[in-house]
């Protein structure tokens, strides 16, 4: 009678292990993608200087990366700047923004990098967000912004002698906008993504939405980020929000290119001279990098098929194993109090 006891306790014992190593499984499994989950909100300032150099922000500091060797270093220390502008002349423009504790605001400034690497500010520090510098420019230094009143949104051309408005529309969710170098202004109004060519605005998609774990948890209005074209003004859209890139030919036909890693998701990309594209991507926790795409990493039907199976699969698994293990403990205990 004794050993029974023994028995059925070491069979209870192991039995009860086993439950709590699949919890465990089960407990790590979530744990890791919420652990990397930082709500984030990258920049998106990404330039190329039209040779060998790219400019980007990782919120921290501006980096510069060498096209022909990957190599890169800081060009700026300790700058959180969301969008960064070059100019022919090989200028960098980005902002400064930060919280001041001491007086409980935010304040920013407007920074200017020179060819040399000579800094300097090209516009005092300023409480709140910067809404009076756009670093969406074209080749002659003309801004365009966004001004939103109670029912409309303006887009302001401006130059050093004034502004003028160039569209005036109802707008929801404007996010992000890109100049090409054509002079066509593309940006976002989620889920839609529009172009104004000579004051003439088109609808470029209707509807670019997709959400995919871990990136879906952002707000809709994160969803879109960067947009940027090719040499045939092919469009290319960051969808941060289903970790993919969505590529817009002439005709309006939308086909998805590219898809980033589990715990990545583009936020803008870029091609240089030899068509090669160098993509930014920012982690959940906020960590950025930029790397070359190879001809071999673009794909005609991107599928998320087998790690939907996984993210269903694993879960589903360690619950059925739980449940089949209660009731084998439950049947053979039963038996054995016959």
């Amino acid at each position: 009678m004794g050993i029974h006891i023994l028995r059925s306790q070491d069979h209870f014992n192991n039995d009860r292990h086993s439950e709590e190593s699949m919890i465990r499984n089960l407990l790590l499994f979530i744990t890791l993608i919420f652990t990397q989950i930082c709500w984030s909100h990258p920049g998106i300032g990404l330039v190329y200087d039209g040779d060998h150099t790219i400019y980007y922000t990782d919120l921290s500091h501006i980096w510069q990366m060498d096209t022909r060797t990957g190599e890169k270093k800081i060009a700026i220390e300790n700058i959180h700047s969301h969008e960064l502008y070059l100019d022919k002349e090989g200028n960098l423009y980005g902002e400064h923004y930060w919280y001041d504790d001491a007086d409980d605001v935010f304040r920013n400034y407007i920074w200017k990098m020179e060819p040399g690497g000579n800094t300097s500010k090209v516009r005092d520090v300023q409480p709140g967000e910067n809404t009076d510098f756009s670093f969406v420019r074209d080749p002659e230094f003309r801004s365009y912004a966004f001004r939103q009143d109670e029912e409309f949104s303006s887009i302001v051309l401006s130059d050093s002698t004034g502004s003028q408005v160039i569209n005036r529309g109802r707008y929801s969710n404007l996010g992000w906008s890109y100049l090409s170098s054509e002079s066509v202004l593309y940006f976002t109004d989620y889920p839609s993504v529009y172009a104004l060519e000579d004051n003439s605005l088109r609808t470029v998609a209707e509807d670019l939405s997709d959400a995919r774990i871990p990136f879906s948890i952002q707000s809709d209005t994160h969803h879109l980020y960067g947009i940027w074209t090719d040499k045939d003004e092919n469009v290319y859209v960051a969808v941060y929000g289903g970790r993919i890139i969505k590529k817009i030919n002439a005709e309006g036909t939308i086909e998805p290119v590219l898809k980033s890693d589990f715990f990545w998701s583009p936020v803008n990309g870029i091609f240089d001279k030899d068509k090669h594209l160098w993509l930014m991507e920012s982690s959940l926790n906020g960590r950025i990098r930029v790397r070359k795409i190879n001809s071999s990493e673009w794909q005609e039907g991107v599928s998320f098929l087998g790690e939907n199976l996984v993210l269903i699969g694993v879960p589903l698994l360690l619950i059925v194993m739980l449940i089949y293990r209660k009731q084998r403990f439950k049947s053979k205990y039963s038996r054995k109090n016959v």
